[in-house]
């Protein structure tokens, strides 16, 4: 486990160095990306300073996947489906905007490593509890199985995730028809009718993630960009 420092000036160098390796690891990949990039990214910085932290870059991999997690963001609903949808819609919403997130998929299917499968394997058992929930609630069709229709769900947004990561941009429309189908395939009527199941969902959930900062951020630097590139003026011959 990482060391989390106290001081400022330590807890800086952390944040730099975390920072990095994220934008690193979304960016080219765990195998790709070498400790020397990592700390001449965070400020040209010592091997000390990464050591003093994680044991190696396996560990400091192993921390960015454990950052990226949602589920402490959403909150139990009425329906209890509620909650399912919402935890892929936002994650949908998120990922194309937050460094961390996206390095966290990407090291997901790092295969041959100990964070190989960790999103799926942590998500998983949470989604079948609250689908447990659900069906004892009377909100799913007779006769379906929570935990593998949980397991199907992930399964499919992390296909989802692999398909689109040169495009992120059209993941949450992907996702959105892809919850859209699993609430037809495991809802009552009655269940489905009071779902909120939409990208606009996606979006307003968004300021109860720890990562709502990341989000807005990245959002306002690509207004920015469009901003800049339709006031510079065209060239004349």
């Amino acid at each position: 486990m990482a060391r989390q420092p106290v001081q400022a000036r330590a807890r800086a160098k952390y944040d730099a160095i975390f920072k990095a390796a994220a934008e690193l690891f979304d960016e080219q990949g765990f195998a790709k990306t070498t400790v020397d990039q990592i700390l001449e990214r965070a400020g040209s910085l010592s091997r000390g300073s990464l050591y003093n932290l994680w044991r190696d870059k396996d560990e400091l991999a192993y921390s960015v996947v454990q950052e990226s997690l949602i589920m402490d963001s959403i909150t139990l609903g009425t329906p209890r489906l509620q909650s399912v949808v919402d935890a892929s819609i936002l994650l949908a919403v998120l990922t194309p905007h937050v460094t961390v997130i996206r390095a966290a998929n990407r090291l997901a299917t790092e295969q041959g490593k100990p964070f190989f499968g960790y999103l799926w394997r942590t998500y998983t058992p949470v989604i079948a509890e609250l689908m447990k929930d659900a069906r004892d609630r009377g909100e799913l069709q007779p006769g379906l199985e929570p935990a593998d229709w949980a397991a199907l769900w992930v399964d499919a947004w992390v296909g989802l995730d692999l398909r689109f990561r040169e495009n992120y941009g059209e993941l949450a429309v992907a996702v959105d028809r892809l919850n859209q189908q699993m609430v037809h395939a495991v809802a009552t009527a009655e269940t489905a009718a009071k779902l909120q199941v939409s990208v606009g969902r996606g979006h307003e959930l968004v300021h109860t993630s720890q990562h709502a900062d990341a989000y807005y951020t990245s959002v306002q630097g690509q207004l920015k960009e469009k901003r800049g590139s339709a006031e510079t003026p065209l060239a004349r011959d």
